[in-house]
């Protein structure tokens, strides 16, 4: 009933009322009175059945909503129910088809093997542990995205099910769309003893034999003979950091010339730097040279290039690889290589590079650097001796010996490194010989030189062949300097006239014999050979110095300063050309420029201080012999500081 018919009910009641009150005259008689009585119950009822019926309309409306919502959620659920079934199937097949693990399925081994507890499964998780353990000391420079098979650390046993499995099912899934590689392999009973055999994926078996007493060697073989078929190159990094040199060598050379495209660049690298450790610089040159014509873009092989290079006196070249090292390290190419190695080799290129042009400062800036970082191919070892060698040439003397004191080993005395293939071999002394030169103590100096293990020929395989392009020019040179002339000249005799040292070492000690054009003639052809270098450039101008041609001296100057900015000696040194041309004013730039390399030079604050004295600063002048006493000069040099001091 609605409540519209209800209104109309209502209202026709009212009315009928209305009628028998007006016919009674205003008296109510008794049927009308029960009539009204009816007509008053009917209305109750009515009203308690729309009450009823509106909490029930409600009810109903509010169920509706609820069954709404119920509807929602289950479609939802189900939406949700489908989409985590797809995704882990899309996942599975996903994950499946990007599966490079490697699996060793359980070997097939005799009944009585069995029995005894070495089933196939055992032998399976041994030659597992000997993977995983021959990984784990395979360590590599090179990224894990430069192999064609990288498993990593995925390692593991197939454990055979029975019936159908989730797991069953995903193998299958990950035979048919990734990239496992499955090792197999049975165990047998021979005349010998016992055999194993094994093998990689589709790759031929290869089968070994021994008294069943040495099962363990056999597991060993085997692990290292599918080892080495499917990781190539991380065997031979194992094989040489487990100090097996001779296998090292043959596995190397057997991938560098049959392996494939991805492993042939790596391994002619890695050949070279084995020939290296053999003294071979000839043979290691040629093939990291090889490497860098397989694969330009690999940052290692350009500063193996430039270590080759330099092992030669070919500097110029070497600096040319150095920055291309640099350059590949800094730029996306070095995803080739582990980032760790990045970070440390990308510093000790800085500071092969800085120290190539004379930028000895941003080399000492770049060398504490290297400490925190995990330890690359002797870095925490070499970066000391670097900055050291680097602070006696920024003649910082308290600050070379102060990163002896901070390095692994003290650097009185070479030092004897053993690398990751047990190669035995030795730094040079060069921060002690530094401190020598820049002192101008060459008595010290050649009595280092001829003292030192490395020198006299006592040195490991990998450094002795340097001796003729490192120590020699350096030797006869101290000679000279001692007058030792004719020494000195059979000395350098004997030096390659390839060699940038030791041709601007002709130079020098020509200098000192004032042959003048003897040491012209020797500086041009340094600086023909290395155009990029400054060395020669400043010892020529030393020389027209000493000479008497202060023009042509500053010229050369000039020219060091072009080549090498950031190199004090051309600095200072042209700052004393102009004094000796009696331009002290102009001086003093020169000498404010170089103090920002070479902070510490005492001899830098002298001739400073001279400088400012001629310039009428006398003040000025004696702040920069105070500083010139702090720091540690020649036996002449403090000879003309006490003179000097004198003076004011």
């Amino acid at each position: 009933m609605t409540e519209e018919n209800t209104q109309s009910e209502r209202g026709e009641n009212s009315n009928q009322l209305a009628a028998a009150l007006a016919l009674s005259g205003g008296a109510l008689d008794p049927r009308a009175a029960e009539y009204l009585h009816k007509q008053s119950r009917i209305a109750d009822l009515q009203i308690a059945d729309l009450e009823r019926e509106n909490r029930l309309r409600h009810w109903s409306l509010r169920f509706g909503n609820v069954s709404a919502v119920m509807k929602v959620s289950f479609e939802v659920a189900l939406a949700f129910v489908m989409l985590t079934i797809a995704v882990v199937v899309g996942t599975a097949v996903w994950n499946a088809a990007h599966d490079d693990g490697l699996v060793i399925e359980a070997f097939n081994v005799p009944a009585d093997m069995t029995s005894k507890g070495l089933s196939g499964q055992v032998i399976a998780t041994q030659v597992q542990d000997r993977i995983a353990w021959m990984q784990s000391h395979a360590d590599t420079i090179r990224a894990a995205n430069t192999f064609r098979s990288d498993w990593g650390n995925d390692i593991k046993v197939q454990i055979p099910d029975t019936g159908v499995s989730i797991g069953e099912a995903y193998r299958s899934l990950a035979e048919w769309l990734g990239h496992e590689t499955r090792i197999t392999g049975e165990v047998w009973h021979d005349p010998k003893g016992i055999a194993i055999s094994a093998r990689a994926g589709d790759e031929p078996a290869k089968t070994f034999h021994a008294p069943e007493s040495e099962l363990d060697t056999l597991v060993t073989k085997a692990a290292e003979y599918v080892y080495g078929q499917t990781q190539p190159y991380r065997y031979t990094v194992f094989l040489d950091q487990q100090g097996r040199l001779s296998d090292a060598l043959a596995a190397t050379r057997a991938l560098a010339l049959n392996g494939s495209p991805q492993d042939k660049a790596w391994a002619y690298s890695r050949w070279g730097t084995e020939l290296h450790a053999t003294g071979d610089f000839r043979g290691a040159l040629e093939k990291q040279r090889a490497a860098e014509s397989l694969n330009p873009d690999l940052p290692h092989v350009a500063d193996n290039v430039a270590q080759g290079e330099s092992d030669f006196g070919h500097d110029e070249a070497a600096l040319r690889f150095e920055k291309r090292a640099l350059a590949l390290l800094e730029s996306p190419k070095s995803n080739q290589l582990a980032p760790d190695a990045v970070a440390i080799q990308t510093l000790i290129e800085t500071m092969f590079v800085a120290e190539a042009t004379g930028d000895f400062k941003a080399a000492t800036e770049a060398a504490p650097k290297v400490q925190p970082l995990p330890d690359y191919d002797n870095a925490h070892l070499c970066a000391p001796i670097m900055m050291s060698a680097d602070l006696a040439r920024m003649h910082d003397i308290a600050g070379s010996f102060a990163a002896d004191r901070g390095a692994p080993n003290d650097e009185l005395e070479a030092i004897r490194i053993t690398d990751s293939g047990n190669t035995t071999w030795y730094q040079q002394p060069m921060p002690k010989l530094m401190r020598a030169v820049a002192l101008g103590d060459w008595k010290a100096a050649h009595d280092d030189l001829v003292a030192t293990g490395v020198f006299a020929g006592s040195s490991g395989p990998s450094v002795k062949p340097s001796f003729p392009l490192t120590g020699r020019p350096w030797l006869a040179y101290a000679d000279a300097k001692l007058a030792d002339f004719s020494h000195a000249e059979a000395l350098i005799e004997k030096t390659p006239r390839d060699c940038y040292l030791c041709v601007e070492m002709r130079g020098n000690i020509r200098a000192e014999e004032k042959e003048w054009g003897a040491a012209n003639f020797w500086f041009a052809e340094a600086a023909r050979q290395a155009p990029s270098i400054p060395f020669a450039y400043a010892d020529w101008g030393a020389m027209l110095k000493a000479k008497g041609d202060y023009d042509a001296a500053i010229e050369k100057f000039h020219e060091a300063n072009l080549k090498g900015p950031h190199f004090a000696d051309p600095l200072e040194m042209w700052g004393e050309a102009l004094m000796l041309k009696n331009r002290s004013d102009l001086a003093l730039a020169k000498f404010e420029e170089a103090d920002r390399y070479a902070p510490n030079w005492g001899r830098l604050h002298l001739k400073w201080g001279e400088a400012l004295f001629y310039a009428g600063h006398k003040d000025d002048a004696r702040l920069q012999y105070q500083a010139a006493s702090g720091g540690n000069l020649s036996v002449a040099d403090k000879t003309e500081l006490a003179r000097r001091m004198a003076q004011l």
